[in-house]
């Protein structure tokens, strides 16, 4: 060990030092509860200032004994030394992020534990060869490509330690695998290009964004007052009053209270409150009728029967709330009675998932900033019509060191986004009165009774695996509701497995870029074009979603040429002015990119100005773009306006499938003796122009 790695580990060892010494705390964490050196366990959750995420920590008692001292070292550095060490074969320059060091810990606690079934007693004695032991080992292990690269990283980031980690821990001087990429040091073959992030199948998506947009625009109100009345009745209750503060009464002795609250529900024609027993009968729910009279409901039960027997009342088979439900649902009411007390803030959830689920689709956003939303963050602009949203952002955010700026930043540019996303904002923010627009929780916390817990996460927003729970438990409701009302617009499982709300944003991407003119599929009807989406959506690069597009972009083209290829093996026969450009371009791109594997995004962009991927599928035909002789372009643009294609243009090719696209519309367009004559007569040319081409393609086969 040096012998400044030897005064580190005696002034770790003998001082006890916070685990986050030098680095920023959020300022609501509680300092007497920061972890330190000794603890086997250091939360570092208080040094990670997004609101939506989860506890992080790091647990030592993974590792072998013999070697656990001497890796609390080692993360103490990772966390606090600020001395930049890159990984041999990576691009990383900049601090490490918590999240990635407490990452960390799995992979090496795995690497250790081969040392120490091997009988290495220091790292030191990890040769070349034993290196390549430990390589092929690592082959063999029943773990993702992920998780073995993974511990081929963290043995790698030793390495580039060892001259201030203990002694144990010091590696020799000869870089660990000659610095080789990971994917050749396991001999992997090339991948198609494939999206790690599947999107969501139109089958889902479409009754999925339908019940959000339902339950915005249709049932918000009914959900939202009958939240309201839940949240006062709770607060007749004494846990969720503040010690010392007395239960509030309208005046009167109880049995006045009582009389008013009875008269109440004969006028009403309301039952009283109750619940469905076991055996199928109903008993009065005592605890509710206290909230109503602003008394102790076992007082009701024991005193004040005969007083309710008189009352002629019926019992209810649940306990529901006043509010009635006005909501409905093409027409017709979608409740029969009010909202059960019981089901308000399930209810008020729901609500808060479709507006989750609005936003996060027709934004772009990544799901951490939508769930860091705040109230103040629509903006309407009157002059332009535009709808703004403004956040955080975290990822690409920087200090002045190039370091990540771990409080995040605001972004340069808002988010431009449809109406509808403000009104879901609106929704949320009379809802509830929090700041966060996604809470971890709505529903009002007891303030009485048994102590909050202390391990509880900083952070105040709901997390992302939250969230994706509360979107599967929304499907559910809304089929549960489908199959109890004999309804058909149930939400169907996704072929790809459970909707996450990561894959909101790569849907978007996916059917911006697959959609004529860039609209989005499941929102055709809200008039978007793809200048509109691409500029108001993705905004700046810094917001990623650019990045997005280029891949699902380039994952098109691949595709397409897929396709023509498999079509022209085939024998598949192809027309147009532009046929035999086709069939080459074609050839040409899948020789120069068969088998290639998913590009970077710097990458993607490069490529998709390849010439060889310049063929675009329109409705019935193929664009082979030529810039100098397209007829949709104008000189600022570098690629077709596939919405305003012109028949007489020399950039046309046409296939099969084109050709039956071309029947279909022949068939659709309609026929009306009484039109205007112009009208006929337009209907007429594009009849006859479609007519040709299909002449044409026929004829030259």
């Amino acid at each position: 060990m040096t012998q400044q790695a030897a005064a580190s580990s005696d002034h770790l060892i003998g001082d006890n030092p916070l685990a986050l010494t030098n680095r920023p705390v959020r300022p609501d964490a509680d300092a007497s509860r920061l972890s330190r050196f000794d603890d086997d366990r250091w939360d570092l959750t208080p040094g990670i200032f997004e609101d939506h995420s989860t506890k992080t920590s790091l647990n030592f008692e993974v590792f072998p004994v013999r070697w656990r001292m001497e890796v609390k070292e080692y993360f103490w550095l990772l966390i606090n030394d600020e001395t930049i060490r890159p990984l041999p074969a990576a691009q990383l320059d900049k601090r490490l992020s918590l999240r990635t060091i407490s990452f960390a810990s799995t992979p090496l606690s795995r690497v250790l534990a081969w040392a120490e079934e091997h009988g290495i007693t220091s790292l030191n004695e990890l040769s070349p060869a034993r290196l390549d032991l430990m390589l092929a080992d690592i082959a063999d292990l029943d773990l993702s490509k992920g998780a073995k690269g993974m511990m081929i990283s963290e043995t790698r980031r030793l390495w580039a330690y060892r001259e201030v980690v203990p002694e144990i821990l010091r590696m020799p001087e000869p870089q660990p695998w000659l610095g080789e990429l990971t994917r050749d040091l396991f001999a992997e073959a090339p991948q198609r290009p494939g999206n790690r992030t599947p999107r969501i199948g139109d089958e889902t998506l479409v009754p999925l964004i339908s019940w959000a947009m339902r339950f915005i625009d249709d049932l918000s109100a009914d959900i939202t007052t009958s939240f309201h009345e839940y949240c006062l009745l709770l607060q007749q209750e004494d846990r969720f009053r503040p010690p010392g503060v007395g239960r509030s009464t309208p005046g009167g002795r109880r049995q006045e209270r009582l009389k008013r609250v009875l008269d109440q529900f004969r006028r009403d024609g309301t039952k009283l409150p109750g619940r469905t027993l076991p055996d199928g009968s109903r008993g009065i729910r005592w605890q509710h009728l206290g909230r109503l009279t602003h008394t102790l409901g076992g007082l009701h039960a024991r005193c004040d029967q005969d007083l309710i027997r008189q009352s002629g009342l019926e019992i209810d088979d649940d306990t529901y709330l006043s509010t009635p439900c006005k909501g409905t649902i093409n027409g017709q009411l979608w409740r029969s009675k009010p909202i059960a007390f019981d089901h308000a803030a399930n209810l008020a959830q729901h609500l808060v998932t479709a507006c989750f689920i609005l936003i996060a689709y027709l934004s772009g956003m990544r799901p951490g900033e939508v769930l860091s939303l705040k109230r103040d963050c629509v903006a309407h602009d009157k002059s332009t019509g535009r709808w703004t949203v403004t956040g955080l952002r975290w990822k690409g955010a920087t200090d002045n060191d190039g370091a990540k700026a771990v409080e995040g930043e605001q972004r340069d540019l808002p988010w431009v986004v449809h109406p509808i996303v403000a009104r879901a904002v609106d929704v949320l923010t009379r809802l509830h009165p929090g700041t966060l627009l996604f809470p971890v929780s709505i529903r009002p916390k007891p303030l009485r009774g048994p102590a909050a817990p202390t391990n509880l996460r900083p952070g105040t927003a709901m997390t992302t695996s939250q969230v994706g729970t509360d979107i599967v438990e929304f499907i559910d409701w809304a089929n549960t509701y489908c199959t109890e009302n004999g309804r058909p617009d149930h939400i169907p499982s996704d072929k790809q497995g459970r909707v996450s709300p990561r894959r909101f944003r790569r849907t978007l991407a996916w059917h911006i870029v697959r959609q004529p003119r860039g609209l989005v599929a499941a929102a055709i009807q809200y008039g978007h074009v793809s200048t509109h989406i691409t500029q108001g959506y993705a905004g700046t690069y810094a917001s990623g979603f650019l990045d997005d597009l280029a891949l699902e972009q380039w994952l098109e083209r691949i595709e397409n040429v897929d396709e023509l290829e498999t079509y022209l093996d085939s024998g598949g026969h192809v027309s147009g002015p532009s046929a035999t450009e086709l069939e080459s371009k074609t050839r040409h791109a899948q020789a120069k990119f068969s088998g290639r594997t998913m590009p970077t995004v710097r990458q993607a962009h490069k490529l998709l100005q390849d010439p060889t991927l310049q063929v675009f599928k329109s409705r019935g035909m193929h664009c082979v773009f030529n810039k100098a002789t397209a007829l949709c372009t104008k000189e600022s643009e570098n690629g077709p306006s596939l919405g305003e294609c012109r028949s007489a243009c020399s950039n046309i090719a046409r296939t099969d499938q084109d050709i039956a696209e071309l029947r279909v519309e022949i068939n659709a367009l309609p026929e009306d003796p009484l039109a205007p004559a112009i009208r006929n007569h337009r209907i007429a040319l594009v009849k006859e122009t479609m007519a040709r081409a299909i002449k044409h393609h026929e004829e030259a086969r």
